[in-house]
């Protein structure tokens, strides 16, 4: 009788750190989206799948917006560039140490950040068009699944630390 393998988080909290267990195919697969989600930071500002990355600060005042943009922008976009790199080592197959939190919240934050970016492109704005979306069989509805199920874990391992 064939056992059950035991179900392993993707990502889960040892001892106040943190061990991501994606194969080296789901890590690669990662790291080409971080490389996109790159791209597209360091491509033009006037880009709408940025909307949910970079979201209004004014709403009603477009001169308080445009001088928060001036003075926010580039520091933002570093911060995303940083973490898209801390990422990029955590997911190295050869690195086997355990993560710090720093990097675990940096690998969360860039998770979701191509999950918002592709939730964007899928018209995905709130839990019923995420509802919605469930039913679609197609490859970036599937991705979008899986980058939300690593999310799941992720924030509950920081959760239980």
């Amino acid at each position: 009788m064939a056992r059950r393998r035991e179900f392993v988080p993707p990502v889960e909290a040892v001892d106040g750190r943190w061990r991501i267990t994606l194969d080296d195919e789901e890590r690669n697969l990662l790291i080409r989206l971080m490389g996109e989600l790159e791209a597209l930071l360091t491509g033009p500002e006037d880009n709408e799948l940025l909307r949910r990355l970079f979201p209004r600060a004014y709403l009603d005042d477009e001169e308080k917006e445009a001088e928060y943009q001036r003075l926010m922008r580039e520091e933002l976009v570093a911060s995303r560039l940083a973490a898209i790199e801390s990422v990029r080592t955590t997911l190295d197959p050869a690195r086997s140490e355990l993560l710090s939190e720093s990097d675990t919240v940096a690998f969360m934050q860039s998770t979701n950040a191509i999950r918002l970016v592709l939730g964007t492109m899928l018209g995905i704005t709130d839990d019923e068009s995420a509802d919605q979306a469930d039913a679609s069989d197609t490859p970036e509805h599937h991705l979008y699944d899986f980058l939300s199920w690593i999310l799941e874990w992720t924030v509950r391992s920081l959760s239980t630390a």
